[in-house]
């Protein structure tokens, strides 16, 4: 923009710079031929009063010298016939412009015509006309395009350097900010502010973005300090609550009570999760890490019991398709099983019923790798790379399922500090889940199986 508006007020500034001393030149120029043409109609009265044709062809001849610019003048007499002439060498003939006679000088592309009276004792006795050849506006016109360009190309360079600097200085501030914003949307971390020292608009942005990144910091440590002390406050009352549940179902022998027993056993050990899951998020976003117990057990075991448990659940079949039994790890197994529970529960609820969930699994050198694959409606593709964000839920299924999008960020923490990693591939027709953590030097002579 400001290469664009230099160019255009350099522009504007040249065209009027040249007609204005296209102008100048004109009026000067007309004013020189016109003082010319009075000096001749002074030498010509005497001539024409005594009929020497030879006198007035000497002095239109001396125009040669003096006024080497001048292709053609005559002098007319009285009843309008030339008297007098005078052409410079290979020029055209001289034809008067039929408008030349209601003014005293004319302009056209090439030439500049000049008449004036030839006056005696206030009487018209003949009269002058003289051509003029604009060779030096021409060149005028010339040498101020050829100024024109090489200012407009020293212009440009200016600009384009100054133009440099000044986007060096707000672009880069400004692509500061928006990186930013973009990498605060992306990881969630709030704690991020920019230093600047600047006083313009950008500055005052800036600052307006520092102090939402602290009101939304704010605001979030206040959530997850409310968040801890209600799941904490909580937990006490459901332990009991699960407590008398359970006493209950072991004195009631009526068949239709002990039903309503142990729904809301079920109802309080899902209250129990969420209270569970708040705890962990309470204490990941503090700063806190979740504490791992990490001793070595059996992998095929572990996913013999989440299969069990998980058994034809509502309809759903698990089936286990791998090779991993006498495999072994060290990792914390009871956090393992938190994450293959809620990627099964995950499988379960997205997927209609009857469909088919299917656990695999496969080793390499240096990592166990775990799948959990559905065959329901899928995640889109620019929806992928938040499912792991705290409180996120897909937007096509959030409706229809309940939960408050905590136990993927429950699992990626999990993974993440077993040195692993966690991620998801999805179709149209089905997502998987993988995730992997290392098998820190435990050999098996187990097969691998192709995820």
């Amino acid at each position: 923009m400001q290469v664009f508006t230099s160019l255009l007020v350099l522009s504007i500034v040249f065209a009027v710079s040249v007609i204005t001393d296209i102008r100048t030149y004109k009026e000067r120029k007309a004013n020189s031929v016109i003082s010319l043409a009075q000096v001749i109609e002074t030498n010509s009265i005497s001539p024409l009063q005594f009929d020497d044709n030879e006198a007035a062809k000497n002095i239109l001849s001396e125009l040669r010298s003096t006024a080497p610019e001048i292709t053609n003048a005559i002098i007319l007499n009285k009843k309008g016939k030339i008297f007098a002439s005078y052409s410079k060498t290979n020029t055209d003939s001289f034809h008067i412009p039929p408008n030349l006679s209601e003014k005293n000088h004319l302009y056209t592309d090439d030439h500049l015509y000049v008449s004036n009276p030839i006056m005696n004792n206030n009487e018209v006795v003949g009269k002058v006309f003289i051509k003029v050849e604009l060779t030096e506006l021409q060149e005028l016109i010339k040498s101020k395009y050829q100024i024109g360009v090489v200012l407009l190309f020293v212009a440009l360079g200016c600009s384009f350097l100054i133009a440099v600097f000044a986007q060096a200085y707000i672009s880069k501030r400004l692509l500061l900010l928006v990186g930013t914003m973009k990498e605060v949307s992306r990881t969630g971390e709030y704690n991020k502010t920019i230093s600047d020292k600047g006083n313009d608009e950008i500055s005052t942005l800036i600052r307006v973005f520092n102090n939402l990144m602290q009101q939304i910091k704010e605001n979030l440590r206040r959530k997850d300090e409310f968040i801890g002390i209600a799941s904490h406050e909580l937990k006490t009352p459901l332990t009991s609550i699960k407590g008398f549940v359970e006493l209950l179902l072991e004195l009631e022998d009526e068949e239709q009570k002990k039903e309503f027993l142990q729904k809301a056993m079920a109802n309080s050990k899902r209250l129990d999760k969420l209270i569970n899951d708040l705890l962990d998020v309470s204490k990941i976003q503090s700063g806190q890490q979740l504490e791992l117990n990490e001793k070595e057990f059996e992998i095929g075991v572990l996913l013999d019991e989440a299969t069990a448990a998980f058994q034809m659940a509502q309809g759903h079949e698990i089936i286990r398709e791998d090779n991993l039994n006498g495999q072994t790890v060290i990792a914390d197994r009871q956090r393992i099983e938190q994450v293959l529970t809620n990627l099964l529960s995950n499988a379960i609820k997205y997927s209609p019923p009857g469909s088919k969930v299917v656990i695999n699994g496969r080793k390499t050198t240096t990592d166990l790798i775990i799948k959990v694959r559905d065959f329901g409606k899928g995640i889109p593709e620019e929806e992928q790379s938040n499912i792991f964000e705290r409180f996120y839920r897909t937007k096509d299924n959030s409706i229809h399922v309940s939960g408050f999008g905590l136990g993927l960020y429950i699992c990626r923490d999990i993974i993440e500090r077993h040195q692993g990693k966690i991620w998801v591939e999805s179709q149209e027709k089905g997502t998987a889940f993988y995730f992997s953590i290392p098998l820190r030097g435990i050999m098996s002579n187990q097969q691998n199986v192709g995820l």
